[in-house]
């Protein structure tokens, strides 16, 4: 509700929250260096100078402001498709091929009776031998694989449409994707802190790695529920994507089948 009040905060939240967690690592790391008032000179006599005329408040936005601009040049994005395994132009070795679109079981299933119903997976044979079933759903699974991957391809240009069509649901999709982000860049920025801590302190500070994992996991399936909105919304019909219409260089669905 808060993220809704207030715009752009789901943008503002995971450079923020990341970079004071970088800034305190950075912190941790320089503070034997860092001069007290007494003994300050050159630089440092400035900033504190500049720190007491600008007063306690100054000082904070001063440190938030820092610690964005840390966290948004450190800041991780959303992917959508594991790119090094399935890359936009690839070129495949066999129909073996293996790749990794995140979206949950229900959206890949619900996916297969859209391309089904479109001409792009055919239907099942009742009668086909073992050795055929499983290279036809090997064949199916790659089909899918390759559509799901092309369709969150294009999700740059999908957002905006599912903003013009729908937009309680595209407000479910940047909800996912803030979350993801948020959790993602807090766990790597969690995982120098914990680095930083280890080597300063005692490596039982590497126990706090298991937050920074759990953080990563959650952040995949915030991802991957981001991803099911945009295939639930193709599937619906309330957006297609240029894959699916030929424009993207992709055989357009067959006249005689289209809806």
């Amino acid at each position: 509700m808060l993220a809704n009040l207030l715009p752009g905060l789901r943008d503002v939240r995971a450079p923020l929250s990341a970079g004071c967690i970088w800034l305190l690592a950075l912190w941790l790391i320089l503070e034997d260096r860092v001069p007290t008032p007494q003994q300050a000179r050159g630089i440092w006599a400035s900033l504190y100078r500049l720190g007491d005329l600008i007063g306690p408040a100054g000082v904070l936005a001063s440190g938030a402001f820092l610690a964005y601009l840390i966290g948004a040049m450190l800041a991780v994005r959303v992917v959508t498709v594991n790119a090094k395994e399935a890359p936009k132009a690839a070129r495949f070795w066999d129909a073996r091929t293996t790749l990794t679109p995140r979206v949950s079981r229900l959206a890949h299933d619900d996916l297969v009776g859209f391309l089904r119903d479109h001409g792009r997976v055919p239907t099942p044979e009742p009668e086909v031998t073992e050795s055929g079933r499983l290279e036809r759903e090997r064949g199916q699974r790659l089909v899918v694989n390759l559509a799901a991957r092309d369709i969150l391809g294009e999700t740059r240009q999908l957002r905006t449409k599912l903003l013009i069509a729908n937009y309680d649901l595209f407000n479910e999709y940047d909800r996912a994707v803030g979350e993801a982000e948020f959790r993602k860049n807090v766990a790597y920025s969690l995982v120098g802190l914990t680095a930083t801590l280890s080597w300063l302190q005692s490596p039982w500070w590497a126990f706090l790695l298991i937050v920074s994992a759990r953080l990563y996991i959650a952040g995949v399936g915030s991802e991957r529920a981001a991803n099911d909105v945009i295939v639930q919304a193709v599937v619906a019909g309330l957006i297609t994507p240029l894959a699916m219409t030929g424009a993207a260089g992709v055989p357009a669905v067959p006249a005689g089948r289209s809806q």
